[in-house]
């Protein structure tokens, strides 16, 4: 991993310059992002459809309350089917395009604590449970827990980013108390006291347009090739949730965008990089 030579030009940059560079850096990745996506976010939709379809409404639901449920399920989830994007990431933006299989391996070192903090404290396991195992008047209730993991997604956006890509303990070590320890809950409190709720409801909106105009454009290749997919069948199953876990995609490459730049921002983040380079061509002259 050459810190010399990142692949994504280390500067600050307003909002439209991070939207604007998502754009191209989806366009040179595309492909092995749409493959960790599948591979992250298609077992959830799956669960999620069986779960809605056969235990929750037990069929008796329209298509399109049942579509409603799995659109809930899939913003509850989105930020945990798209870790595998976050990992690979944080790998391409020092060595170019790494394989999917790395990029896997290398998602299997990360802490486990991911499944606490995405599925209890954003409430993804919670409202899986109101809506897939409760009865079908409890979706109020998960309307409400979703409401609140949004908010902690907005004052705590980059808790991903931490996890996978500096991976701090959650708990300080004990059997070394001299040695200087910054644990999850320190660093995700020093990274996330700047403005971050701006890029979060920036996010929302583009991404709540960009669903509406991905499945729009879904609808009408499928007037075009005769399909006749009204907007209350159940195709939607299809176009939605598509729509929305392709829109999730895009975020999780913003969002990390997002992070670097506030790393960039509130911690000289570029000039660490730099004397981290220096200090990896002064070992590497050693070496030789």
């Amino acid at each position: 991993m050459d810190l010399s030579q990142p692949h994504i030009a280390i500067r600050e940059r307003t909002m439209l310059e991070i939207f604007d560079l998502t754009l191209h850096v989806y366009r040179d990745h595309w492909w092995n992002i749409l493959i960790l996506l599948a591979i992250n976010a298609l077992p959830l939709t799956i669960v999620d459809f069986l779960v809605i379809h056969f235990l929750n409404t037990d069929g008796r639901a329209l298509p399109s309350e049942q579509l409603w449920l799995v659109l809930i399920l899939i913003v509850s989830q989105s930020q945990i089917g798209t870790l595998l994007i976050t990992q690979y990431l944080g790998t391409a933006m020092f060595s170019g395009r790494p394989s999917v299989g790395a990029t896997i391996k290398r998602f299997f070192t990360t802490s486990l604590y991911w499944i606490w903090s995405h599925g209890f404290v954003r409430m993804a396991i919670p409202v899986f449970y109101l809506l897939g195992f409760a009865d079908y008047h409890w979706a109020a209730c998960a309307w409400v827990l979703l409401m609140f993991a949004l908010l902690v997604r907005a004052i705590r956006p980059f808790i991903s980013e931490v996890l996978i890509l500096e991976k701090p303990p959650v708990k300080p070590d004990k059997t070394d108390p001299l040695a200087i320890q910054i644990t999850l809950k320190q660093r995700s409190s020093d990274l996330h006291r700047g403005d971050v709720l701006a890029g979060f409801f920036m996010s929302t909106l583009i991404g709540g347009c960009l669903t509406v105009a991905i499945a729009s454009l879904f609808f009408h290749i499928d007037s075009a090739i005769g399909l006749n997919g009204a907007w209350d069948s159940s195709i939607n199953y299809a176009y939605w949730p598509l729509a929305l876990w392709l829109t999730a995609s895009f975020l999780a490459v913003f969002r990390f965008l997002y992070y670097i730049n506030t790393r960039i921002t509130q911690e000289g983040w570029e000039i660490v990089l730099k004397l981290m380079a220096e200090k990896q061509n002064l070992l590497a002259e050693d070496h030789y």
